[in-house]
């Protein structure tokens, strides 16, 4: 009994006791405790002087309280209280703060404000940047899905954000002590060259998109070609097509865009139709021409419009809406809604308004009493009106299905001296052609290009 008073006494401690035997430990655990989270809380800092009072910031640096010795200069604690959590942490380690670089794209109905606030962007800030923004680009008509890079620094603090202004062209806006400015920067560029050969597989336009040619090369290549080759008689499945282009590569992205077709080659069942591009070296215009120097552009367009579908032809047939038969004064094209319609030479709009069974309709004066007319169109492009001057290939307005039509269509007619002919039974003369100093110098560029060809062929 005597033994076992004696060991109740031995293993019973005072709450002095027990303070001062476990007193420290809890201390010295509650002190790491404090230390892990304001090293947590000057992470989340926005500015140095929120957390001014506990740390006095390195250049570029962040600290956390870790249990290993730092080789870089450690932040200094500051306070008594700090103090007392300095003695207990074995080392102070630093990071050095990494700028963040992050993507974000403009939703459905949102405003570029919006997306900057729901990045964490400060609204005083978010304000400037899109007031200096609007300065280079219209803020309010931004499209869905429009890019923008934002940059924040390591503690968090919005820093720039950038945006593409159009090819190889971007815009930053960027924050200094003074606040923030707009920077513009122009990417180098490289002139890529392309090489393609191909049979034709049904359509010629959806031949040259599965071998690679983009819209804008394909659309260049309709637009040169449109003066001598009727896409709906002439062309056929078998037929060859060689084209060597041009296209501006961006060195900082990669992106590329159309440039130019340097060279173009079409080999039909009963004929060839070989062309280059030439530049006048004294006015700087741009053509296409045979080897022989005669120039490909004719008075008129075959087509006044892009992959289209010759549905009906110059001459008498039954109305599909009238129901009875009448003279059909022009040919249909049809073709996706809004698919753009080009003036087929060069001219005067004469007139640019609804008229009738006709719909939106043009008509465009030429020399030598030719007329040309466009009719049931969706709308009319930029700047198209009456007395405006216009070229040939220029883009006038987009198929539609206005006025009396079953559907969508481009009506077009040829009128000359007042009368409406066929378009495809009019025989007209190129516009222009090579001559003297001007062909030597041609043959000689034709040359250069049979020797860039030779290293695909």
């Amino acid at each position: 009994m005597e033994n076992l008073q004696s060991k109740s006494v031995l293993n019973a401690q005072t709450p002095c006791q027990y303070s001062m035997v476990y007193g420290g430990k809890i201390r010295k655990f509650i002190a790491i405790l404090l230390g892990i989270f304001l090293s947590l809380k000057l992470v989340e800092a926005k500015a140095p002087s929120q957390s001014a009072d506990i740390y006095k910031f390195n250049t570029g640096v962040l600290s956390k309280v870790l249990s290993f010795e730092s080789d870089q200069t450690p932040l200094m604690l500051v306070e008594g209280a700090i103090d007392t959590l300095k003695s207990q942490a074995t080392a102070v380690a630093t990071v050095n703060a990494v700028d963040l670089e992050k993507d974000v794209f403009l939703s459905k109905n949102q405003g570029l404000l919006s997306l900057l606030a729901e990045n964490m962007i400060v609204r005083e800030d978010a304000i400037i940047v899109v007031r200096i923004l609007s300065k280079y680009l219209d803020v309010n008509t931004l499209a869905v899905g429009e890019r923008f890079r934002l940059v924040f620094d390591g503690r968090s603090r919005f820093q720039s954000i950038r945006v593409s202004l159009g090819f190889a062209e971007r815009l930053e806006v960027k924050r200094d002590d003074q606040g923030f400015f707009a920077v513009k920067y122009k990417n180098s560029t490289t002139l890529q060259s392309h090489y393609v050969e191909g049979e034709i597989a049904g359509s010629f336009y959806n031949t040259g998109l599965r071998l690679g040619l983009s819209h804008a090369a394909l659309a260049k290549l309709n637009e040169i070609l449109s003066y001598e080759i009727d896409f709906q008689r002439e062309i056929l499945s078998g037929d060859q097509f060689t084209v060597f282009y041009n296209t501006v590569r961006d060195d900082i992205d990669g992106s590329e865009i159309f440039h130019s077709i340097k060279f173009a080659e079409l080999a039909l069942a009963n004929s060839i139709v070989t062309l280059y591009r030439y530049q006048d070296e004294k006015s700087g215009s741009v053509d296409y021409y045979h080897p022989d120097g005669k120039s490909s552009r004719s008075f008129l367009m075959k087509t006044p419009l892009e992959n289209a579908r010759l549905s009906s032809y110059y001459g008498r047939r039954k109305h599909p809406v009238l129901g009875y038969t009448r003279m059909h004064n022009g040919l249909d094209f049809g073709a996706p809604l809004g698919t753009p319609i080009l003036a087929a030479g060069d001219g005067i709009v004469e007139r640019a308004s609804y008229f009738g069974s006709f719909g939106n309709y043009i008509r465009i004066g030429h020399r030598s009493g030719i007329q040309t007319v466009y009719a049931h169109l969706k709308g009319y492009a930029k700047g198209i009106k009456s007395g405006v001057t216009v070229e040939q290939g220029q883009v006038i307005g987009f198929l539609g299905a206005t006025g009396r039509v079953q559907g969508r269509h481009l009506h077009y007619e040829v009128h000359k001296n007042g009368k409406a002919i066929d378009p495809l039974g009019l025989d007209l003369p190129a516009s222009n052609n090579l001559t003297g100093k001007a062909l030597e110098v041609f043959y000689k560029h034709i040359d250069h290009v049979n020797n860039d060809l030779s290293v695909y062929r």
